[in-house]
C-alpha cells in the first residue's frame, strides 16, 4: 500500500480531532484561571474571546496538528523497514508534543519513565501500521480489511486515536502554555498591554477528551462499514 494513503487517512481523522478540540475549548476558563499581574489583561481578553480563539487558540492547535503529522514520518519510516526502533527514537521524541511540553521540574527516573512510555506508544503505532504499509492495495479501506480482522482494526483505532493518554497518565508532568499578545489580538490601545502567559493544561485534557468521544466512535463506525461492505 502506498504510504501516502496511510498519511492521508490519518491526517483526515487528526483534522477532525483538532476541529472537535477547538470547538470544545473554553478559552474563558483558561483566562479566568490566570492571576496576578495578568489579571487586567485577561479581563480585557475575556470580553473579546472570539478574536483570541481565531488568532491564538486555533493556530496553537494547528501547530500541534502539524507536529503530530511530522512525528508520523519517522514512525512510518520505522514501519516500512526492518530497522530497530532505536534508530528512529531521537527523531520521534523530538517531534513529540508531550515531550516538548514536559515541565523542567520533571527529572531523573520520572523523566526517563515518561520518555520510555512516549517512545513505546509510538513504536506500538509503527508496529500496528507495518502490515498496512506493506499491503498491496492502494485503496486504504481495502488494505485495512485485507490486513486486519475487524476486532484488530477497531482496537487500533481505540488505542492510537486516544491522543490524550500521556496527559491522562501523568497530567502534572506537562505544561501546555499560551503566550498572548493583546495588541496582536485586539489591536488599538491594547498594544500597550503586556504579553500574557497562561497555562491551559487542564483545558487541553478536557477538550481533547471531548474530541476523542466524537472522533473515535466515528472512526469505529467507518471500520464497521468497511467490513460490512
Amino acid at each position: 500500500m502506498t504510504r501516502r494513503a496511510v498519511e492521508r487517512e490519518f491526517e483526515r481523522y487528526l483534522s477532525q480531532f483538532v476541529d472537535e478540540t477547538y470547538a470544545a475549548f473554553d478559552v474563558a476558563a483558561v483566562l479566568r484561571g490566570s492571576n496576578g499581574s495578568g489579571g487586567r489583561v485577561a479581563g480585557k481578553l475575556l470580553n473579546n474571546s472570539r478574536p483570541l480563539e481565531r488568532h491564538v487558540i486555533r493556530p496553537k492547535l494547528q501547530s500541534y496538528q502539524q507536529q503530530i503529522l511530522d512525528q508520523l514520518e519517522p514512525v512510518l519510516d520505522y514501519a516500512a523497514t526492518d530497522a530497530a526502533f532505536d534508530a528512529y527514537a531521537d527523531d520521534v521524541l523530538a517531534r513529540d508534543i508531550y515531550w516538548n511540553a514536559l515541565r523542567d521540574t520533571v527529572r531523573g527516573d520520572r523523566r526517563d519513565q515518561i520518555r520510555e512510555r512516549l517512545l513505546a506508544r509510538q513504536q506500538s503505532f509503527g508496529d500496528d501500521l507495518a502490515p498496512l504499509v506493506a499491503a498491496d492495495s492502494d485503496d486504504f479501506w481495502t488494505a485495512v480489511t485485507d490486513t486486519y480482522d475487524q476486532e484488530t482494526a477497531t482496537d487500533i483505532v481505540q488505542t492510537h486515536f486516544e491522543f490524550s493518554v500521556p496527559l491522562q497518565e501523568d497530567q502534572n508532568a506537562f505544561a501546555f502554555e499560551l503566550s498572548i499578545d493583546p495588541g496582536e489580538v485586539l489591536g488599538g490601545l491594547a498594544r500597550a498591554l503586556p504579553t500574557l502567559n497562561v497555562e491551559f493544561t487542564d483545558e487541553a485534557l478536557r477538550s481533547m477528551r471531548h474530541a476523542e468521544q466524537q472522533v473515535i466512535p466515528s472512526a469505529k463506525a467507518d471500520v464497521a462499514q468497511a467490513y460490512d461492505s
